[in-house]
């Protein structure tokens, strides 16, 4: 993924310094290299290297640099690691146009393949750059950029957003699959980017692109296209930014803008992982004579969560531990066909490394699953995969928590088809359904927010509390706690609902929170919600989290009693739905008590770049 941000000069003049400072503003889209497209002299040329804006403005002298066009791209890597050549942008092979772009092409593997038979030379990595030699393709049968666009709509897919710049027309084009783009408009460039918040500080003016259009930028004006056809003028708006939000893209706090981030970042998580990879994964899971799941903090509650899908649809019971017990416990038990799979957002964790080095020199084979494919854990994996979720800034994790329960969903029902369990159509229709619940939960955040601010005044006051849960939801509750924890420095504990009787409960009384989440299997449904009502009759502050349309919990609404509903899922992809609104009542309950969100104390994230 990266943020894309390209400045066209209305009166010919030099805009590389709008270009560099409006990437200052996309940190929070990426950060792992930066690129940029420049028209110079009539010749195309393309700047890029590994490193934060500043660093490679200072390395490959761009201040130095002129050019009444340009576009800028800063990269976080989900396909190719952090390197010079899988930077963006990416040229054709007549150096015609340059392509920059933000997030992932789902069948980039396919139109790779396509690309090389077709004779033209890839230089890296990346899912972008084949789509600059399809664009020289239809350039070369019919010049018009238009009509190569809308012919490249046809053949990708994912959830992505291409711009192109173009050295003979002079011209930016854009389209994203799925989101919406910006153009800044004033007297003296306009500017286009993925973000309406690197606008402030160019223009108070803006116009909105829709998903799928497609938008011509020239110094001569601003022309958008639906289906190959031009649209109405567009509504000119009033960008209205709060200067202190623009590096947090308009939110007050990371941890809140990456929470709404998350149905997106499900998408790209979808998108980014290829079908080979997927089987390759599968085929190891299966031909595995153990398998162990280690990770550390929230990494380790969605390896939890994996133990149920492995169970339930692989048919193989790995062993979850904390990667810290890992060398001290189980690491005799490795050998040859032992395998462990490895989780670390970073890819940096401590403890998950040095258990890898154990692991591989006693023969096992690692899968290791990262949001950083330039860290070690990616190195030192035999098959790795991109958990995709984006940069994540604040140290709380939350869209990268989401983004991996969804990638350990996805591996193990790749295991699931590969060894006959389900068909190929019950796999496309799991897969759809991850669309689906995405799509549900962008629908329902700003309702699910609002139900969570009014539930938090049950735990303001309270010194402590226990998050409830049970079967595949219970992992959760251990998130829950984490979370909680992290973000609002609010002491809580994840409890088996089996449990709840068998000692917490003393606890349980005025001044004390107790949150429950309902669970997904019906008997444990059932046997939840008297624990509500006890827990309701010892006087304690009670916040209920459940699925849409859970008619049950109607009859159990008390003024000490808040609900949150959570879309509707099946069972596998519920947890996901869940971790959402639990992730903002840590978030505002850590707002409302005046904590500081992003950094707590003594946290640090392993990879902040």
């Amino acid at each position: 993924m990266g943020g894309i941000f390209a400045v066209v000069s209305r009166k010919n003049e030099n805009v590389v310094p709008q270009v560099i400072s409006g990437l200052r503003k996309l940190r929070f889209k990426g950060f792992d290299s930066t690129g940029f497209a420049l028209i110079e002299d009539g010749i195309l040329n393309v700047y890029k290297e590994v490193g934060w804006v500043d660093i490679v403005v200072e390395k490959l002298g761009l201040s130095e640099r002129k050019a009444s066009i340009a576009l800028g791209q800063t990269r976080y890597a989900t396909h190719g690691r952090p390197t010079a050549e899988n930077a963006h942008p990416f040229t054709d092979c007549r150096q015609r146009i340059a392509v920059a772009g933000d997030g992932s092409i789902g069948n980039y593997e396919k139109i790779k393949d396509q690309v090389l038979m077709s004779g033209h030379k890839l230089q890296s990595r990346s899912d972008f750059e084949p789509p600059a030699h399809l664009l020289e393709e239809s350039l070369e049968r019919e010049d018009n950029l238009l009509n190569a666009l809308e012919t490249l709509k046809e053949k990708l897919e994912g959830f992505y957003t291409v711009s192109v710049l173009d050295r003979d027309t002079a011209s930016i084009a854009a389209y994203s699959s799925m989101t919406k783009l910006y153009v800044g408009v004033s007297p003296n460039a306009f500017y286009l980017t993925n973000t309406l918040t690197a606008l402030h500080g160019f223009t108070d003016h803006y116009i909105i692109i829709d998903p799928s259009e497609t938008v011509f930028v020239t110094s001569e004006g601003v022309n958008v296209y639906s289906k190959g056809h031009e649209t109405t003028p567009r509504q000119v708006l009033t960008l209205e930014v709060d200067p202190a939000l623009v590096d947090k893209g308009g939110f007050p706090h990371h941890m809140l803008r990456e929470i709404y981030e998350a149905p997106l970042s499900l998408l790209r998580t979808l998108y980014t992982l290829q079908e080979k990879y997927l089987q390759l994964a599968s085929r190891l899971i299966l031909g595995a004579d153990n398998i162990y799941i280690i990770a550390n903090g929230t990494s380790l509650h969605a390896g939890m969560v994996a133990s149920y899908y492995l169970s339930e649809l692989v048919g193989v019971s790995p062993v979850v531990t904390s990667a810290a017990e890992f060398p001290l416990y189980y690491v005799e038990n490795i050998g040859p066909g032992s395998l462990v799979v490895a989780i670390s957002q970073s890819g940096e964790t401590g403890d998950v490394l040095s258990s890898l080095y154990e692991a591989k020199i006693r023969g096992a084979t690692i899968l290791g699953l990262t949001n950083y494919i330039g860290s070690r854990l990616a190195r030192l994996s035999n098959v790795y995969l991109p958990i995709a979720a984006g940069p994540e800034l604040s140290v709380p994790a939350t869209k990268t928590f989401t983004s991996t329960l969804l990638l350990l969903y996805l591996v193990s029902l790749a295991a699931s088809k590969e060894s006959g369990r389900i068909d190929s159509i019950t796999y496309r229709e799991k897969m759809e359904s991850v669309k689906s619940v995405a799509s549900r939960l962008s629908e329902t955040m700003t309702r699910m927010d609002e139900e969570v601010k009014k539930a938090i005044i049950h735990a303001r006051n309270c010194r402590g509390g226990y998050i409830v849960s049970r079967g595949i939801t219970y992992p959760l509750a251990l998130e829950a706690a984490l979370k909680l924890k992290e973000a609002s420095y609010f002491h809580a504990e994840g409890v088996e609902a089996g449990e709840f009787k068998h000692g917490p409960f003393v606890l349980v009384e005025k001044g004390f929170m107790t949150g429950f989440i309902i669970p997904v299997e019906r008997l444990a449904a059932e046997a939840t919600y008297p624990l509500i009502l006890s827990a309701i009759e010892a006087g304690a502050s009670t916040v209920v989290f459940s699925l849409e349309g859970d008619e049950k919990l109607s009859q159990i609404q008390t003024e000490t009693v808040s609900l949150i509903r959570t879309p509707r899922a099946e069972r596998h992809l519920a947890p996901i739905a869940y971790s959402i609104p639990l992730q903002l009542f840590a978030y505002r309950l850590g707002v409302d008590l005046g904590r500081p969100i992003d950094a707590p104390r003594y946290l640090t994230k392993a990879v902040l770049r």
